[in-house]
């Protein structure tokens, strides 16, 4: 067999094998840019919304268990943990809303006190006229969720933070009077 046989089969060899690499490097660049980056950079948004969930509903749960209602607004206002926690995680939250939610025998009997100085009339309270009766406090707070690559600039949650409101309902738990005073601990 000559040298110039000898090439001609080598050559016939290269091209059957490997002809699909140049292919692979291109697609698969395609594929990373077009394809994985913003599958990765959207799924940093239901992650954080999460984790958003879950700070307010534990920072709700925290304020039910507060001796008077005043005190749950108090602590609303100085407690900054939550916020610095959820910065951590590049969720911005503000405008914290906290209100007493009051419900009756059925869904159409009901009521709610939005401020630390409302009260509730006599027959809301657990030995009124509309009693038994169940107290909540509702906590409302705008998150914003960005994903893993803000730009600042686009459609929200896929360039820019989306925008939330995130609401978390705790139970009521203190239903007894203060002694000093003989009112309600929910009415405080």
């Amino acid at each position: 067999m000559s040298v110039k046989d000898e090439m001609k089969n080598r050559s016939r060899l290269r091209n059957k094998r490997g002809h699909g690499i140049p292919e692979f490097g291109a697609a698969m660049v395609v594929f990373i840019c077009f394809f994985l980056t913003p599958i990765i950079d959207l799924s940093f948004v239901p992650l954080r919304y999460v984790i958003a969930q879950g700070v307010v509903t534990e920072l709700t749960h925290r304020l039910s268990l507060s001796e008077k209602r005043s005190d749950a607004y108090t602590l609303l206002g100085a407690d900054t943990w939550w916020q610095t926690f959820l910065s951590n995680f590049g969720v911005t939250a503000h405008n914290p809303k906290l209100r007493l939610v009051v419900c009756g025998h059925d869904s159409s009997n009901m009521t709610s006190v939005n401020t630390a100085l409302g009260s509730l009339s006599d027959e809301w309270l657990p030995e009124g006229a509309n009693a038994p009766c169940v107290y909540s406090l509702e906590l409302s707070v705008d998150c914003e969720l960005p994903p893993l690559f803000n730009f600042n600039v686009g459609l929200p949650g896929f360039t820019e933070p989306l925008t939330m409101t995130i609401k978390s309902r705790s139970q009521w738990e203190n239903l007894g009077r203060d002694p000093q005073t003989s009112k309600y601990f929910v009415n405080e």
